[in-house]
Formats: structure tokens, sequence, C-alpha cells
């Protein structure tokens, strides 16, 4: 996510108070057309309410805003220009690619683009496999980081993942995505209490690795596991 300017135009407009969105919307296209191209687009809103003393920005209601790649929705967004940090709250939806998180609050620092995600956390992911066909990654958490930069998650606060027929339960889990420059794979690491199940096998582990292009598993600290060998049937 890129560093927000958008709100320069709400300067000359600090009697914004409290309007319906349809006319302080056209206040504020008219302001970015004489301003440039801006990095944030508030493209839906039932009330704005903009404090020019505290410099801080305030939508209600039904609130979509574009900010590079991401489309986010909410009830209620704060953003403060000083710091450039904003808070969203209320059935908050944040879709970027084929990434999509959501949760009931969400705060953003967009400076250094760590963005925090609290309350009831889902993120999906869709990849894309060497076959053509398409997998999803099911993330639920208390708590996520998602990183603007890097594509990065994780959570500190205990995580359930699902992915195909693997089931992970871990205290901390942490997503990286592919680093062609660094020779990194995609993978998550798991830390903690770690237990993964996959069909009839099952394994309780203090630390491993899950590579998903290869999807090869690498563990540390096995307390206990389990395989289940198939028969194979006689013809």
């Amino acid at each position: 996510m890129k560093k927000i300017v958008v709100w320069g135009v709400l300067f000359c407009a600090s009697f914004l108070l409290f309007l319906p969105f349809s006319l302080a919307q056209e206040i504020i296209q008219n302001a970015q057309e004489t301003q440039g191209n801006k990095e944030v687009i508030l493209e839906q809103a039932e009330k704005i309410r903009y404090d020019s003393a505290g410099e801080i920005f305030v939508a209600s209601g039904r609130v979509i805003a574009i900010q590079g790649e991401n489309r986010i929705q909410c009830q209620e967004l704060t953003f403060n220009l000083k710091d450039n940090q904003g808070i969203f709250k209320g059935e908050v939806v944040v879709a970027r690619g084929k990434t999509e998180i959501r949760s009931s609050l969400m705060e953003g620092d967009f400076d250094a683009e760590i963005y925090l995600f609290k309350e009831g956390v889902e993120l999906k992911k869709e990849r894309e496999e060497e076959e053509g066909e398409t997998s999803f990654i099911f993330w639920k958490a208390p708590l996520l980081y998602y990183n603007g930069n890097t594509e990065e998650a994780w959570s500190e606060e205990g995580a359930e993942i699902e992915w195909k027929e693997t089931k992970i339960k871990a205290d901390q889990a942490h997503y990286y995505p592919e680093n062609g420059e660094g020779g990194e794979k995609e993978r998550i690491v798991l830390e903690g209490k770690v237990f993964i199940t996959e069909k009839d096998r099952e394994m309780e582990v203090t630390k491993a690795v899950y590579y998903l292009d290869t999807e090869v598993l690498e563990a540390e600290g096995i307390t206990r596991a389990r395989f289940l060998i198939e028969e194979k049937s006689e013809e």
C-alpha cells in the first residue's frame, strides 16, 4: 500500500461537516482535478467530516476507499493526515489482487505499510498451481499483521490455516511469498504448539516450515506423529 496524500484537497474544504456524500464528493473531485492525480480515492460514504485544525478526516456509512491496488470497505474510516495513519471499523473488507482480508477492525500505518487486523480475522488467498488449477489458502486468527510492501502475513496469537487437504493450528504463523531475487520459496513458518493434519496423517511439533510449491514439510521438536499407511488392493 502506497503512502496516502489524497486528503490534502480537503484543506480547502474544511466546511464539509457531515454533508451528504454526493455533494461532498463533487467538491472533492473538482479540487482533485486542479491538484493532479491522488493516491487514494474515497469512492463511497454516507457522511464525511473534516477537522482542519486537527487534520483528521472521518467517513462513515458504507465506506469504500480505493488505495493503490487495494479496495477497502468498512462502516467507518478515520484518517490522521499528520501521522499518515488510519483506523477502519465495522465489517472491514480489504481486497488486493488475489488476497482478501476480513475483520472487524483494521489499523494502518501508511508510511511503514504495516496493517493490523483485529477481531474475527479471515484471510483468503488464491493460488495458481503449475497444472493451471486454482487453490485457496484460508487463514483465521484473532489478530493478523499484513505487510503491504512484501505481502507477508503473520499471526502471533494463534492461527488456523487450511490449504487443500492440510489443516494447521499454531500459536504463531508467518506467511512468506516467493522472492525470486532472494531465492526464497513461498512458505509458511509455524511455531509454538503446532498441529498438522492431512488426510489420516497427524503431527504435533514445536516448529515447522511448510513449502507450498513442493508441498514439503520440515519440522522440529516432534511431540507426536501418526502416519496411516494405505494397503494396496490385490488385483
